[in-house]
């Protein structure tokens, strides 16, 4: 890891939930979280809560409810950090927010509806932050031998499971569909890697000021993972990258 360069100084214009400052990765941003208000903190352990299946069926159709709850759970936590980054509670998308992904929500016929109000918040985020998730997201990706154990945990434990024997049957499933269906490591690693970039949000956030030299490099890695090809995430990512791609020029 790369040693510490300077503090920042300057806000993210439009932005002031957070300061960038420019990254040792050319073109890339170091983030670093402004202190986050208590009612909209209060949300972030429910944001990353998803009902993951907890029974193994390799079926057409439950492939198809854990790419929907792979895309819900991406843009849920990605409108949240939209929240977190301009520092407000739009009362709408906080509503929207608190709708948790699961097999009973995911028949709900207002569902196309929600999704298209979390994928404009999602995708109106600065381009430095939707690249960090990206990135994260190609890391898992890449060959690592741990890389299911990793996803599975965190996953599991972002859904505050009711007991032992649930957390056990939804870390079996999540690792079984990583191994037995690889199309939808994609899915499974940018629901993961935006679990993990709220999670970082909030903990810097509590932890340190702009301008601690403790920080570090804030919450992004430097340098950072390289980013996955296109054809290596869902299609429903492609607004995601198309932002990435545009930059905040």
């Amino acid at each position: 890891m790369s040693s510490p360069g300077p503090t920042p100084r300057n806000p993210a214009p439009g932005w002031p939930g957070y300061r960038a400052e420019p990254s040792y990765d050319p073109g890339q941003s170091r983030v670093f979280p402004a202190p986050v208000p208590a009612g909209l903190r209060a949300l972030g352990d429910e944001v990353r809560a998803a009902d993951w299946p907890v029974r193994l069926a390799f079926r057409g159709s439950r492939i198809a409810l854990l790419d929907t709850l792979c895309r819900w759970q991406t843009l849920r936590a990605l409108a949240y950090v939209h929240l977190l980054a301009a520092r407000t509670a739009d009362e709408r998308l906080v509503a929207d927010l608190r709708v948790v992904p699961g097999p009973d929500t995911a028949g709900d016929p207002g569902l196309p509806e929600l999704l298209a109000r979390l994928e404009r918040a999602a995708t109106d985020l600065p381009a430095d932050l939707l690249d960090a998730v990206v990135c994260d997201s190609g890391g898992l990706l890449a060959d690592n031998r741990f890389a299911a154990s990793v996803l599975a945990a965190g996953l599991t434990a972002d859904s505050r499971p009711v007991d032992g024997d649930e957390a056990v049957s939804r870390a079996v499933v999540l690792t079984s569909y990583w191994y037995e269906v690889p199309g939808q490591r994609g899915a499974l690693a940018l629901a993961w890697s935006a679990n993990l970039f709220v999670r970082s949000w909030l903990w810097w956030s509590q932890r340190f000021a702009y301008g601690d030299p403790a920080g570090g490099i804030g919450i992004t890695s430097d340098p950072r993972p390289a980013r996955p090809a296109a054809s290596a995430l869902p299609d429903w990512a492609a607004p995601l990258l198309d932002r990435v791609a545009r930059g905040d020029g």
